[in-house]
């Protein structure tokens, strides 16, 4: 239960950029699908939506997708200043600091994949929702 070598992409994860770790780019380009998917059908589908329901679908379920990235991203910029902060006694791998961080900065990547995943499968119903019911060519 507390081996967590090779978790995260290592240890890496947490001194390097987000960016190095292949789960928060794969995660990164979920989100940015669920983005194109709802800017797809904010340009493509808006003679078939109300625009109450498209200022939900752009604003609500658009900016939301933006904003949790940004905010998973000022989070982790916190649990790393953490890693980079804890004292020598905590520096080495395996210790309850270094597994709690590890662990805070898989759970971020993990609630981004919750996240995005759920909303895009929710959009790619929306999307066949307005193609059966014949509202859209």
């Amino acid at each position: 239960m507390n081996d967590f070598r090779g978790r995260l992409d290592g240890r890496c994860f947490l001194t390097d950029s987000p960016f190095h770790s292949a789960y928060f780019v794969i995660a990164t380009a979920v989100g940015l699908g669920a983005v194109g998917l709802d800017l797809y059908l904010l340009v493509h589908r808006w003679q078939a939506m109300n625009r109450h329901f498209a200022m939900i679908l752009g604003a609500l379920i658009g900016l939301q997708l933006i904003y949790q990235w940004w905010r998973t991203l000022r989070y982790y910029s916190q649990v790393r200043q953490l890693y980079s902060m804890r004292p020598e006694g905590e520096a080495k791998e395996g210790t309850p600091l270094d597994l709690a961080l590890r662990i805070s900065a898989g759970g971020l990547t993990d609630l981004l994949y919750y996240f995005y995943g759920t909303i895009l499968l929710a959009l790619v119903l929306i999307e066949g929702l307005l193609t059966h019911c014949g509202k859209v060519k």
